[in-house]
């Protein structure tokens, strides 16, 4: 049997084994016309481009070929400052990019200030122009993003054309100089990124994200009081009408829609998150007591703290933690700078089980000792003559 007259899906299973070698398909790919679009497909489905690999020149062959880039799955790039000897590859990736609409995961370790790249070339009149064009390019099934770029214009704007993003990791990485000059995180609209679960990145960022349905969140930087005070979940009629419209929940008829309107009203996206890890240079006490407002459903919490926990009255500083735990009905982890704490159920009967938290065990400060009396003119003897006898052979 010829090759031709076997189905696609035979000819993508046949040259599956070879995907993990470039060299084999593309050898596949030139080999014959019945192979070629099936090793094409398998070829650049999945890339991982970087200057150490010197493979970069792929950038430039997806910035011209928008069938190859249709091609892309997976994509992720790591390239070294725009200076004006790489400025041309910065300019070819936006181009692909713009080309790549059937991403599923995209990772850009690329320059922080060169955030103008998720922005449609038809839009970049210089590096910092903030007019973006309306008909930008979208991605349907992009589902995770990770990128190292401030959350400024340009990437608000690429978060509105990603609806099943569910997944976004930022870097924390800020310069001496960058920590008092960063602007203000950009506006999210509340109908951008719907289905947001993950978060990993500034906690600056936090409030923007406020409506979303996060599970996960995991915070670098500094998780402040105000933060929290301005992440507070929307209502049920905010939240539900964007979930429902990006298809997270199906839209019913009125009947069943009038059936489920007790269920919509205790839906609330703040009440989703589970896991969270932040460092923090506020009180730890009142931090939890607004986090377990905030989150009500927490399962694992991991607060780091810039403050000395030894110099804290030590019985009142410790049970007022132990106090807001129990109001958290579903946590099961807790650690506050390493101390990992741990729960109990009371023994006492209840028609509602209740947590006891135990703290970890506190050393008390060692007593500060006069120095003994030693008279000066005494010879001191330490006794070290037999000190290693039992080491003796």
């Amino acid at each position: 049997m010829e090759l031709a007259a076997l189905p696609v899906e035979l000819l993508d299973a046949i040259l599956a084994p070879l995907a993990p070698n470039s060299s084999s398909l593309a050898a596949a790919a030139l080999s014959c016309a019945a192979l070629n679009p099936s090793a094409t497909r398998l070829l650049y489905r999945h890339l991982a481009l970087s200057e150490y690999a010197h493979n970069t020149s792929v950038i430039r062959l997806l910035a011209t070929r928008r069938d190859l880039a249709g091609l892309v799955r997976t994509f992720s790039v790591h390239l070294g400052d725009a200076d004006p000897a790489v400025r041309p590859m910065y300019s070819d990736l936006q181009r692909a990019l713009a080309r790549m609409t059937n991403l599923t995961s995209l990772a850009l370790y690329v320059d922080a200030s060169a955030s103008w790249i998720l922005s449609p070339p038809q839009a970049q009149k210089s590096e910092k122009s903030n007019n973006l064009h309306p008909e930008a390019p979208s991605y349907p099934r992009l589902e995770h993003l990770t990128c190292n770029f401030p959350l400024d214009a340009h990437l608000a704007a690429f978060l509105g054309q990603v609806p099943s993003l569910i997944s976004l990791q930022l870097s924390s990485f800020l310069s001496d100089s960058d920590v008092h000059s960063e602007p203000e995180p950009a506006h999210v609209h509340p109908s951008h990124i719907p289905l947001l679960e993950a978060y990993t990145g500034p906690a600056r960022v936090l409030p923007a994200l406020a409506s979303r349905p996060l599970r996960a969140v995991h915070l670098s930087g500094d998780l402040t009081l105000d933060l929290l005070a301005t992440t507070s979940a929307p209502s049920a009629e905010e939240a539900m009408p964007h979930l429902r419209e990006s298809g997270a929940i199906p839209d019913l008829d009125q009947n069943s829609r009038a059936s489920t309107s007790t269920a919509d009203a205790d839906m609330d996206t703040g009440a989703l998150l589970q896991v969270l890890s932040a460092m923090t240079s506020a009180a730890p006490a009142e931090l939890l007591e607004a986090l377990a407002l905030a989150y009500p459903n927490l399962v694992c919490v991991r607060l780091m703290t810039t403050r000395a926990l030894w110099d804290l009255p030590d019985l009142a500083f410790y049970s007022r933690i132990a106090d807001t735990l129990s109001t958290l009905p579903h946590l099961t982890t807790f650690e506050l700078s390493g101390m990992h704490w741990q729960s109990r159920r009371k023994a006492e009967p209840a028609a509602v089980v209740e947590t006891e938290w135990i703290s970890p065990p506190v050393s008390p400060r060692a007593p500060e000792l006069p120095p003994p009396d030693i008279d000066d003119d005494e010879p001191l003897d330490y006794d070290f003559d037999g000190a290693f006898l039992d080491w003796s052979y």
